[in-house]
């Protein structure tokens, strides 16, 4: 059977009329009457009553009519599902989130709010085998960033050492990471940008921190900290404040924002984009919507 003839039927079957379906197909109403035949002829069965001028759907012609309209439709809806699901994946971003994650949430949030048609995926394992269109991580600000020779660079941050108030790190100004080997530190998971960054401040100050909490959430480690549970670092601007009731440096505030003395402890918040997200319009506007933001921070 083609589709052409199951086409043909259905419009015969429509209208029960061979000259007024051959019109409304623009066929001579000799070929439309060949083609029925044929489909006949392949069925091993008629599909019609014959009468004078008109015909009429039997049992079998019933049938067929039954079960080919909904595949028609089906069929008939391709080509416009098809369209649809272009369009789709053209305007959805697979963003591997490694780094700055309540940053960028809140920009996809500000994105949105101006392009409604854009969507996202986030994906925020490390191992991920995911294929991604944009790629969030960070890297230390004081040193070639050899990994990633094409990434954009996003916004740049101070890291900050958060301690307790109460704690006996709570009176000082600035400190530096050799006075805190002793100390019990709240980080985020092994596998984050962040941790491994810290891990080479660590090493350049010659101690192994003592990790007492690990967690793979900033919420979880803004928490602890401010529980006075221990210390940990805290970027500048990506994580946003520190405690979520009060700024961290308000006088009433549990927790002290501590510059890191004798080392360079910055980071950059880098842009990369795969082959395919390169070239994909959409991601290359989000990635200037989060770097011309950035600037007002």
């Amino acid at each position: 059977m083609e589709l052409l003839q199951l086409r043909y039927f259905l419009t015969a079957a429509q209208y029960e009329h061979m000259t007024k379906a051959a019109e409304q197909l623009q066929i001579a109403q000799p070929a439309l009457s060949q083609a029925i035949h044929r489909l006949e002829t392949e069925l091993g069965v008629s599909l019609f009553e014959r009468k004078n001028r008109s015909i009429e759907l039997n049992d079998a012609g019933k049938l067929l009519q039954k079960r080919l309209l909904p595949l028609i439709s089906a069929l008939d809806r391709i080509p416009q599902e098809l369209k649809e699901g272009q369009y789709q994946a053209s305007h959805t971003i697979h963003l591997k989130l490694l780094a700055a994650s309540t940053l960028i949430t809140n920009r996809i949030i500000a994105y949105r709010a101006l392009r409604p048609d854009v969507n996202f995926q986030l994906y925020q394992s490390a191992d991920t085998q995911a294929d991604f269109d944009l790629c969030v991580s960070a890297v230390r600000s004081d040193q070639p960033n050899e990994e990633y020779p094409n990434a954009m660079v996003m916004l740049e941050e101070e890291l900050y050492l958060a301690v307790p108030a109460h704690s006996p790190y709570g009176n000082k100004d600035s400190i530096r990471l050799s006075e805190t080997r002793n100390a019990g530190y709240i980080c985020l998971a092994g596998s984050r940008p962040i941790r491994q960054i810290c891990n080479s401040y660590f090493s350049e100050a010659d101690f192994t921190p003592n990790v007492i909490f690990e967690s793979d959430t900033t919420e979880s480690v803004r928490n602890l900290i401010a529980a006075g549970l221990g210390i940990g670092f805290w970027p500048q601007y990506s994580w946003g404040p520190l405690t979520s009731d009060w700024g961290p440096m308000a006088a009433h505030s549990p927790v002290k924002l501590l510059p890191i003395k004798d080392q360079v402890c910055r980071r950059q918040i880098i842009l990369m984009c795969s082959p395919h997200g390169n070239d994909n319009p959409i991601v290359k506007d989000f990635c200037s919507f989060l770097i011309q933001n950035s600037k007002w921070l």
